[in-house]
């Protein structure tokens, strides 16, 4: 698919001096809206921001595509890699909207060959029906291809490959129809459901987060229990936080050891769930809570917590551990 580049905000990054989660952070606290895109060797991920907010993820590897919270989870970890270039550029929500719902898009008329109707008529007709979606143009004598967006019937942006040049606007539509013309061509027309517009966009948020989470809660866990066992003996701290995860897993699944999709062992967390950041936090520290009420306030353990609460200054706060266990973090 092609993509309009719109405003450019930057170009050319290389992600081995760009770290992708400063700059995601960066997009979010401006409310922007537009795309990030992450290139590579036989690779391409985009982004598509509102106002701040994932709303979708596009991820193309060696030919195969995926799109939603898989693929921007795959996004994320493609971002920490070297050699890789990024690209944001701004658009108008409404062209986000339409993109970010390119895969809920249902053909309604499909590889239409232009001996048998003319791209300028095609355009004509979307416009009297109203479109909201978009049309692939496909030229494969000269390899050239174009995708003409639409909203309403009103032509949003056009982007046109032309000999390898990619260029976009509204105005670019007259060049692909222009193109079409000269040379035998097929067309699909695109119809989109902008009902189901961002249904993902806290999954795809928590997946830039989830990492730096499970190091956070990885480090308090592993804290605590070296507390717990230099105090009783080994495993001790392990057993009560088990219970407590099972005491806890109606509220919160992911905690349920048989869903066997959160597991704490030898210092070390695996999350394989869909649990959102918030949950995650809420479960955890409730369990925590469960976990520590067994051995008392000791010594030892507000002083585990002092060390935790220097290390990571706020985030104790945030994830809630200072509001469920106020006597260790106040």
């Amino acid at each position: 698919m092609l993509f309009p580049k719109g405003q450019v905000v930057y170009e050319n990054l290389n992600t081995s001096f760009t770290q992708l989660d400063a700059m995601l952070s960066d997009l979010k606290s401006v409310q922007f809206t537009g795309y990030v895109q992450l290139t590579a060797w036989e690779y391409e991920g985009i982004l598509l921001f509102d106002t701040g907010n994932i709303v979708n993820a596009i991820e193309d590897s060696k030919g195969q595509r995926r799109h939603g919270p898989s693929a921007a989870e795959g996004i994320a970890m493609r971002g920490r890699e070297k050699d890789g270039a990024l690209d944001v550029y701004r658009l108008s929500p409404e062209m986000t909207q339409l993109l970010a719902n390119l895969f809920n898009s249902q053909a309604i008329y499909k590889d239409l060959d232009s001996d048998l109707t003319s791209l300028d008529k095609l355009v004509a007709k979307m416009q009297s029906e109203k479109l909201t979606g978009y049309i692939e143009i496909k030229m494969p004598k000269s390899q050239n291809a174009g995708t003409i967006f639409m909203r309403d019937g009103q032509v949003l942006d056009s982007v046109f490959s032309n000999k390898g040049n990619v260029v976009s606007g509204s105005k670019v539509a007259e060049q692909i129809i222009q193109a079409a013309a000269a040379e035998p061509s097929t067309f699909t027309v695109f119809r989109a459901d902008l009902t189901a517009v961002y249904s993902d966009n806290i999954n795809l948020t928590d997946s830039f987060a989830r990492e730096s989470m499970l190091t956070f809660w990885q480090d308090v866990l592993k804290t605590f229990e070296a507390t717990v066992d230099a105090g009783t003996k080994p495993g001790t701290f392990l057993t009560a936080f088990k219970r407590a995860s099972i005491d806890t897993a109606t509220a919160y699944p992911f905690l349920d050891p048989f869903a066997a999709e959160f597991e704490y062992k030898e210092g070390n967390i695996k999350f394989s769930g869909q649990a959102t950041i918030a949950e995650f936090n809420e479960g955890l520290s409730r369990v925590l809570e469960l976990t520590l009420d067994k051995f008392g306030l000791t010594p030892s353990l507000k002083t585990a917590a002092t060390t935790l609460k220097e290390k990571y200054r706020t985030k104790v706060e945030e994830v809630g551990l200072v509001e469920v266990l106020p006597d260790l973090f106040k």
